[in-house]
């Protein structure tokens, strides 16, 4: 696997054009570059620039909507529901996130919901939106039926994500943001890719049958992290991004929208926020998550570990280092997004 480092803004610009030359409006382009780009940063690159190449094949194929037209269903000063439209995900996303950051500095919580909405991308974006403002934020979504019951064989959840971010003071903000299978399916898809074989209890076959080659492996058969505790999580995510969001669930397929002569399934979002000011001032807070940061890092070290990380602790060093040094992107990678630039008369991406 041969990397080459781009700088963040290049590798934006070059993202949002690609985006831009499909339709998508240069505003909106530029939200869900920096979304992708931000993954990188941080070292996700499953959510990162890789998935350019499904969401151009979702707008071609007419799954997905080039441009956003978000729409407010219900407001009742603390909630809001939202329509997402079926447009990229992320410009959604933002959207209902600043509006429950908003509603939290207001009224103490806030909680807004997305139907009709398509791919988020990392969750940890949004609520390290949030907790940047001060507050604590969790967000979750749901997806296409692709990962059966914990026991079953039927497909009917997706790897349905959650994440929380809560501020710090002269530490950075904890983020934690996972998939309640073992991976996310992008992981899967990125490993198919790259020719790696995947570790054991990520993903069986078609026919069930664990799996470590990412060729065999099935979408449909990722595995729940700790088994039923996992699946308990997920079923949690599946009734607040689901369910409450009035969005598709389980084995019912909700959609608001037609376009290209047929519904589109959607999927749910959810972001709750709490200001942490109304039970304890700010600055206090602040100081005491520093504190509760500390005590894990200087926490006496098991036998083989040289350092005790706190969630999200690793992807802010390694923003910081690609911010310094460039964002490792894969050749393959690069290719594909090249590929497409050359659609719409862009150059080289090391060039631009």
């Amino acid at each position: 696997m041969s990397m080459v480092r781009i700088e963040e803004a290049r590798l934006r610009r070059y993202c949002a054009a690609i985006l831009g030359g499909l339709g998508v409006p240069a505003d909106q382009a530029e939200v869900v570059a920096i979304s992708l780009v931000e993954a990188d940063l941080r070292g996700t690159a499953s959510h990162g620039v890789n998935l350019v190449s499904l969401y151009v094949s979702r707008i071609r194929e007419g799954s997905m909507k080039p441009r956003t037209e978000v729409r407010v269903l219900a407001d009742d000063g603390t909630t809001l529901q939202l329509d997402g439209g079926l447009g990229p995900g992320q410009v959604a996303g933002v959207v209902a996130i600043d509006e429950a950051i908003d509603r939290a500095l207001r009224h103490g919580v806030g909680a807004v919901s997305v139907r009709e909405g398509t791919h988020l991308g990392a969750l940890g974006y949004y609520t390290l939106r949030a907790a940047e403002r001060g507050l604590f934020a969790m967000a979750f979504q749901n997806g296409p039926t692709i990962v059966p019951p914990f026991g079953g064989i039927t497909p009917l959840f997706s790897t349905n994500p959650f994440a929380y971010a809560i501020p710090a003071g002269e530490e950075a903000p904890v983020v934690f943001d996972i998939a309640t299978t073992a991976i996310a399916g992008n992981k899967l898809i990125l490993a198919r890719k790259r020719g790696e074989a995947i570790p054991e209890g990520w993903a069986a076959d078609e026919n069930g049958v664990p799996t470590t080659d990412p060729q065999r492996a099935s979408l449909n058969g990722l595995q729940w992290f700790g088994g039923h505790k996992g699946f308990g999580i997920a079923f949690l995510v599946e009734i607040l991004a689901g369910v409450l969001t009035n969005s598709s669930y389980g084995r019912t397929e909700r959609s608001a929208s037609t376009f290209g002569g047929k519904a589109r399934v959607a999927k749910g979002y959810l972001f709750l926020t709490l200001d942490v000011g109304r039970f304890l001032p700010l600055p206090e807070f602040r100081d005491r998550m520093d504190q509760l940061i500390r005590d894990v890092r200087s926490a006496e070290t098991a036998a083989g570990v040289e350092r005790i990380y706190v969630p999200g602790e690793i992807e802010h060093e390694r923003r910081l280092e690609n911010l310094e040094a460039g964002i490792p992107v894969e050749e393959g990678v690069i290719a594909e997004l090249e590929a497409f630039g050359r659609e719409f008369g862009l150059g080289s991406l090391d060039k631009q």
